[in-house]
């Protein structure tokens, strides 16, 4: 049986600057030879042991999301500091450009395709993308041209190059997809978008499908420059706005003061075609998972695991939520702000008829000043500290949960989320399945997370026949070794969560 090595979560940009030397500003792996290293390790154990493996590289390999805004060539300027919407053309050259910045890690997938191992590629939500086909001519076009790939191999080895538009699933053993569909701030209402055209209508649905995650990332995030990268959600802005407010609170300011665009970019968007109802991209989507259902043999099992998606928080129901919740905010401002000038007046009246001498009012005057102003800095403080937000891997876990039951699987691999879980879970069978997160590549935001952990971790989910092992790839080493992952009193269920209805 193929040994299976999954990695997630590269995100890669455009890579160095060719005329500075320097690393583009927003951009986040730095680690291309250590992934050469390690692909040349797993080329040597796999020849050691007479196994041959395939490397599944689970979504957002490609940041399409986080660019610096560089011209193509051809375009006559950059008009806008956020990133450009893609179109199947523009997103091969933006690929091809970022190749072309990560020359080892070019090398790296050629030296595991030439070896005769396979690679397969699954789109993640800052790479959906790579469904297209302009933009997987554009992978094989970077492998065959600067992959140090003998010409007479060439053929053969990008043979070996695989891609998935959803998932990668042997039954019997395991399911991988990204994940991001069951992260209600970054799933897609219609995910599969391969046959989607490059009409402007089309593209326009497609950037109204986008989750608010990617709206964020692409139209506020990158403004937060070099700051390291973690996925947008509710939890990121605490997060972020935690440490701004702490470390650089210049760069909070100036980015509230410059990027009132942002909002309007939001308004001009959405109301762009207020009556269209993503007809094209909703048809393109049931005509790839209908053929894709009976090309994988899924069938309804398919389409069953396609409605577990959450899709609460794409653009346009967030502008909903968004005006609900700042109605609801004024009026608690107004009603909070009436109270507190109705006690204030009243016990500055109150203060002002003492009959006491002037020592002892002032003393009064004082005191009072200073405990509204406590009890303003405490409020303050409360909010910003109260504890963390709901957890994220929720609804994955229990997704993860859903596919092992309804497919009869004893692995479920997702990424997305950066951090590296592990659940067990019941199968139908009621035997045991187990769900991974393999986690990232990159450095992750980790200021307040208490753990014995590093900020750059490398790691993956290594596969040895039905059994698997969340390992981290450590240079030091030049070999693998396996995650430290905790218990975490109060933290772990006593019963797998039961899949969603």
């Amino acid at each position: 049986m193929t040994e299976l090595i999954i990695v997630s979560d590269l995100h890669l940009g455009r890579g160095k600057n060719p005329e500075t030397g320097r690393y583009y500003e927003l951009e986040a792996f730095f680690y291309d030879d250590d992934f050469l290293r390690f692909c040349r390790y797993l080329c040597e154990d796999a020849e050691r042991r007479d196994t041959p493996f395939t490397l599944v590289l689970n979504g957002d390999t490609f940041d399409l999301l986080r660019l610096d805004a560089v011209p193509l060539e051809g375009d006559e300027q950059v008009v806008s500091r956020f990133a450009p919407v893609m179109t199947p053309s523009r997103a091969a050259a933006e690929v091809t450009r970022i190749l072309d910045g990560h020359p080892r890690f070019v090398e790296a997938l050629a030296t595991v395709l030439d070896a005769g191992h396979r690679i397969v590629v699954l789109p993640g939500n800052h790479d959906i993308e790579v469904q297209w086909a302009p933009v997987r001519d554009a992978m094989r076009r970077s492998i065959a041209e600067h992959g140090r790939i003998e010409a007479s191999r060439i053929d053969a080895a990008l043979s070996r190059l695989q891609f998935e538009d959803w998932f990668y699933y042997e039954p019997g053993r395991i399911w991988i997809e990204h994940g991001c569909q069951y992260d209600p701030e970054n799933a897609f209402r219609y995910p599969l978008r391969a046959d989607l055209t490059e009409e402007p209508d089309a593209l326009h649905e497609a950037e109204l499908d986008n989750p608010i995650g990617n709206f964020f990332q692409r139209y506020l995030y990158n403004a937060f420059g070099h700051i390291t990268f973690i996925v947008p959600s509710t939890r990121a802005n605490s997060r972020y706005m935690k440490w701004l407010v702490f470390n650089d609170p210049q760069l909070l300011l100036r980015i509230i003061r410059s990027h009132w665009r942002f909002w309007w970019q939001v308004l001009r968007r959405v109301g762009k075609y207020p009556s269209r109802q993503r007809d094209q991209l909703a048809r393109a989507h049931e005509r790839q998972l209908a053929a894709m259902a009976e090309r994988s043999g899924l069938g309804d099992d398919l389409r069953a695991i396609d409605a577990l998606k959450q899709t609460r928080t794409d653009v346009a129901a967030t502008i909903q939520s968004f005006s609900r919740q700042a109605v609801r905010l004024v009026w608690r401002l107004l009603g909070v702000g009436t109270l507190v000038f109705g006690l204030w007046f009243f016990a500055i009246h109150g203060l002002t008829e003492l009959r006491v001498g002037l020592v002892p009012k002032a003393i009064a005057f004082l005191g009072f000043g200073f405990f509204f102003l406590f009890t303003a800095f405490g409020a303050v403080l409360y909010s910003m500290f109260r504890g963390r937000p709901a957890v994220l891997p929720q609804p994955m876990r229990r997704a993860a949960a859903a596919i092992a039951r309804r497919l009869d699987v004893p692995l479920v691999t997702f990424g997305h989320t950066h951090d590296e879980v592990l659940w067990r879970q019941q199968r139908k069978t009621d035997e045991s399945s187990w769900y991974f997160n393999t986690g990232t590549w990159i450095a992750v935001f980790t200021h307040d997370v208490l753990l014995p952990r590093e900020r750059v971790q490398y790691t993956f989910l290594r596969v040895r026949g039905t059994e698997g092992e969340l390992m981290s790839w450590s240079p030091g080493r030049g070999e693998p070794k396996p995650v430290i992952l905790l218990d975490e009193a109060g933290n772990a269920p006593r019963e797998s969560p039961e899949p969603a209805s």
